[in-house]
């Protein structure tokens, strides 16, 4: 290879390329977030860009990175082209997937599409995996960072399971297989390929962002117990044995809970003496794992609760993402790009002092929104509660773009570089509560949108009605009750998939299994008000329905 060629395809210019798609990603992202009420399956729409776009290629990037420095095995830079189409051929099949679901209201078959752009994915991070363990069997053994490499491999091999998973969701299976399938697709998604990524990531960058060294070092253990979880885990959602599931959700939080000890250890001898150690990253990092072990905590009771149905199960999807994988991948990063980018102490110290700018208080606003976002029933609460939180991670995107504008300024000596924190800004996390309980203080507490069952009504007063699910309507889909009558409404599922009926005031049947049915009361009506299957796709194809308060 020539000089010339070899000087552009280097370690650091490569990782430039092979992660701008993280950038296109999250833009796109908040421009679907802005336009979503037009995108039919919004909601896959939205957690799809995050999760296969910007987490996706985010592991697969820094992955291969960190595999290079952890192994202390340099790959030859004739390599980095073939790098670099895996991650095109990633984004293609990405592209693909998401185009498929987009044409949900207009071609029958969109899942053909999906399910095409899924295998790409899928060979995508097939030949991820390959590349990372050619890489590991290459290197020399005994390195201390080993076992995180183990668990990129293994990371990689997981989202082939859930992309082939995703497939068969598409195209809508029978019975209960497909709400069992779709919980297997987020085991193998979220703590298969996310899960096995960052534990990886977190057994070194732990130390690193908190700027201290861990008690000791259990990567190895956790990563085998992890090994074994997981198919105990998938084993018990295809069989429907909750029983099962909730045993490899429990060895999997176990998994988590030693080496969560050690970071736990590290982090009190910092705040001990935090001088400038705890900001945005070092907080973010912190907290992520236990919005984790909490979504497995619930995970494993509802296993439990609802062994032989777990259809019924209600996914934590929300805590899940946004409480871990988000604010993890945005810690993370806030403490990578500066140190990627270089140009000495103070270069990097500008850089991630911009990233961090607010840093607790957006950490407080994330974590505080995100629970009021969770636990309220109050629909405007929830859509405030959701831009307070969302937002604390969306504005990295600004800054990430003033970041590397300040430390190229520093490396080009055109501005000063900023001087190290004395303290870290606890006043933030002050002004952080204040917003938060003047949300909560203008919605009269957490609250509820009202018209729920825990209003007293005579029995003269009730309007009853009977809808029947199937077919992908429900009928009747316009229902009339006299003004300030309760609506007690008996779902009777004719399908044979599993449905459910949501109100806007946050009354829910949950997941009815073909052939069964559920009775609930609504309230009092007093206004118009909708109701639909919150089932993925399912709204989307037209099961909706419509209260309409009458005179």
């Amino acid at each position: 290879m020539s000089e010339t060629t070899d000087q552009k395809w280097t370690s650091r210019s490569w990782h430039r390329r092979a992660s701008k798609p993280v950038t296109y990603w999250f833009i796109a992202l908040i421009v679907a977030g802005i336009i979503h009420p037009v995108l039919p399956e919004y909601r896959w729409v939205l957690i799809h860009l995050f999760t296969l776009g910007a987490i996706t290629n985010s592991i697969v990037v820094w992955s291969q990175h960190f595999t290079e420095k952890f192994l202390h095995h340099r790959v030859p830079d004739a390599t980095r082209p073939w790098q670099l189409r895996k991650v095109w051929a990633l984004n293609a099949g990405v592209i693909i997937t998401i185009l498929g679901q987009l044409l949900t209201d207009v071609w029958d078959r969109h899942w053909v599409i999906t399910s095409i752009g899924a295998g790409i994915v899928s060979a995508a991070l097939v030949w991820h995996a390959f590349s990372l363990a050619r890489q590991f069997l290459a290197a020399k053994r005994g390195q201390p960072y080993a076992p995180a490499v183990v668990a990129y491999v293994a990371s990689a091999c997981c989202l082939p399971l859930g992309a082939l998973a995703g497939g068969f969701l598409a195209a809508e299976l029978p019975g209960t297989w497909q709400e069992r399938v779709l919980l297997a697709h987020t085991v193998a998604n979220i703590l298969g390929f996310l899960g096995f990524a960052a534990l990886g990531s977190l057994s070194v960058l732990y130390a690193a962002v908190w700027r201290t060294r861990l008690p000791f070092d259990v990567t190895k253990y956790s990563v085998g117990l992890m090994i074994i979880a997981l198919p105990v885990i998938l084993g018990g959602a295809l069989s429907d044995n909750g029983y099962v599931a909730a045993g490899g959700l429990g060895l999997y939080a176990v998994a988590w809970v030693v080496p969560m000890g050690a970071w736990g250890k590290a982090s009190i001898s910092v705040l001990a003496q935090p001088r400038d150690r705890v900001g945005f990253s070092a907080a973010t990092v912190g907290t992520a794992p236990l919005w984790l072990l909490g979504a497995l905590v619930y995970l494993a009771a509802e296993a439990v609760a609802h062994h032989g149905e777990l259809f019924q199960i209600s996914l934590p999807t929300t805590a899940v993402l946004i409480g871990f994988g988000a604010q993890l991948l945005i810690g993370v990063m806030s403490h990578l790009l500066p140190s990627t980018i270089g140009g000495g102490p103070a270069a990097v110290r500008t850089g991630t002092y911009e990233l961090g700018r607010a840093g607790l208080f957006r950490w407080t606003l994330l974590n505080g929104g995100l629970a009021i976002w969770l636990l309220t029933d109050n629909s405007w609460l929830r859509v405030v509660a959701s831009l307070l939180s969302i937002g604390s991670l969306v504005v990295f995107v600004p800054l990430m773009r003033s970041a590397v504008k300040a430390q190229r300024g520093v490396l080009m000596k055109k501005r000063d570089p900023v001087e190290p924190l004395t303290a870290p800004r606890y006043n933030q996390v002050t002004a952080g509560i204040a917003v938060l309980a003047l949300v909560l203080a203008a919605f009269g507490g957490l609250g509820t949108t009202g018209g729920g069952g825990g209003v007293p009504v005579a029995s003269g007063d009730v309007h009853a009605v009977t809808i029947d699910a199937g077919d992908m309507v429900f009928v009747p889909d316009v229902i009339e009750v006299p003004a300030g009558m309760s609506l007690e409404v008996t779902l009777v599922n004719t399908d044979d998939m599993v449905h459910d009926l949501k109100f806007a005031n946050g009354v829910q049947t949950g997941r009815v299994a073909p052939g069964e049915e559920v009775t609930i009361t609504v309230g009092p009506i007093t206004a118009d008000m909708e109701g639909w299957c919150t089932i993925a796709g399912h709204r989307a194809q037209g099961m909706d329905l419509m209260v309409v308060a009458g005179g």
